[in-house]
């Protein structure tokens, strides 16, 4: 643990390299020490070794900046960054599953199987899996809907056109009478109801129809419009997604912000 001002005064040889000493010892580091530097710069780095925290100083050299906090014991890290903190190996977690246009897993992740020909649904609330039918059956160019529509009821109103029977549309039949009435046959000619005399009896008239058909003509007829509901359910099989948005950029700019200069380091 180090630090220095940075000023190197004149003085005699031996001195001067070991305060020379003591500024590199400083600069490799970072300042270290449990409380800050007595003599600070802008962009100064400084390692807090009482809370494991990389500080940096800030543009206006009154503020220190946490950049990382360290786990001494495991060997870990953490950057800060804002409202983000990452921590592990790099800026996405480990577990984090996310989408790839490419045939294979990119390095560093593992390519999973168990989500096959299945539609990607988007989400505001909870991600999840749905569905039993797969991508392609449901959405099949030759694909058959089943189903059954509502019944509604239709009511028609109105009347057929009139037609006046001809002699010949009449039924070819015999009309029997139930009646006795005096008959014009014979000789005689005379008589009385009751049946002496002339003759009184029922008789059998021929109507004389030919059974010939008819027809009606529509005359007006009116009906209501009425709809059917059809259901019918694709239950495509499909995994929720979130949209979101990383913060990567924020720490790469932090990490370049640590060889801050006008001109590339060399």
């Amino acid at each position: 643990m180090a630090q220095h001002d940075y000023i190197i005064s004149n003085q005699t040889f031996p001195s001067y390299r070991n305060d020379h000493n003591n500024s590199l010892t400083a600069i490799v580091g970072k300042n270290s020490g449990s409380s800050e530097p007595a003599t600070k710069y802008a962009y100064q780095w400084w390692y807090d070794s009482s809370n494991n925290i990389l500080k940096i100083r800030n543009a206006d050299n009154d503020a220190w900046i946490n950049f990382a906090t360290f786990d001494q014991t495991n060997d870990r890290f953490s950057l800060s960054v804002h409202d983000l903190t990452v921590t592990g190996n790099g800026a996405i977690p480990a577990g984090t599953v996310m989408l790839f246009q490419q045939t294979s897993a990119p390095t560093g992740f593992t390519k999973i199987t168990t989500q096959n020909n299945k539609a990607l649904r988007v989400v505001s609330g909870s991600a999840s899996t749905g569905g039993s039918n797969s991508f392609t059956n449901s959405l099949n160019t030759s694909k058959t809907v089943s189903g059954t529509t509502g019944g509604t009821a239709v009511t028609i109103t109105g009347s057929v056109g009139s037609h006046s029977l001809t002699q010949a549309e009449l039924p070819n039949v015999n009309l029997n009478t139930t009646k006795s009435f005096k008959t014009e046959e014979g000789a005689d000619n005379k008589g009385s109801s009751s049946g002496s005399g002339g003759a009184y009896e029922t008789a059998v008239i021929p109507l004389g129809g030919s059974n010939q058909g008819h027809t009606h003509n529509v005359g007006s007829l009116a009906g209501s419009s009425h709809t059917h509901s059809f259901s019918s359910s694709f239950n495509l099989d499909h995994v929720t997604f979130l949209f979101g948005r990383n913060k990567l950029q924020s720490i790469l700019d932090a990490i370049k912000s640590t060889n801050k200069g006008s001109s590339a380091p060399n």
